[in-house]
């Protein structure tokens, strides 16, 4: 008569699995994969150096939609009130946003708005100077041809 061994022959028995662990497993791998994207590739963006103002801002305007993130470029941080998730979304969508601006500026241009935290202060800012610079240069232009 021989006696059949259930033993799994020394191999270490798994422990049971726990649903709930394995829940929270997932969970963490939903937001890993969500902050995970790449940084847009602007290698084919021209460096803004103060010329085609308007050609650069559209270039990283549709780069940064095409990423999801262009959002931050008109909306200030979500205020204390927010959810923690909101934050944290807006605080990855302002890294990706500020990074792709501050690759494409020339190194004068760099030094200006290093300081700037946010990507919409940054936007703003140089959207009223290149508003700013066009409304001069039509008046001096206007003047001139009177």
């Amino acid at each position: 008569m021989t006696t059949e061994d259930n033993s799994n022959n020394g191999s270490p028995v798994p422990p049971p699995k726990n649903d709930a662990t394995k829940d929270q497993q997932q969970t963490l791998v939903v937001s890993t994969i969500n902050y995970a994207k790449p940084f847009p590739d602007v290698s084919k963006i021209e460096v803004f150096a103060g010329q085609n103002f308007r050609r650069w801002q559209e270039r990283i305007s549709s780069t940064l939609d095409l990423h999801g993130v262009a959002s931050t470029l008109t909306n200030s941080k979500p205020p204390s009130s927010s959810t923690q998730k909101e934050v944290d979304t807006w605080e990855h969508a302002n890294k990706v946003c500020r990074h792709t601006i501050m690759t494409t500026l020339s190194n004068e241009l760099f030094d200006v708005y290093c300081s700037y935290k946010e990507a919409k202060e940054i936007w703003d800012s140089m959207v009223l100077k290149m508003l700013e610079r066009k409304t001069s240069s039509y008046a001096t232009t206007t003047v001139g041809q009177c």
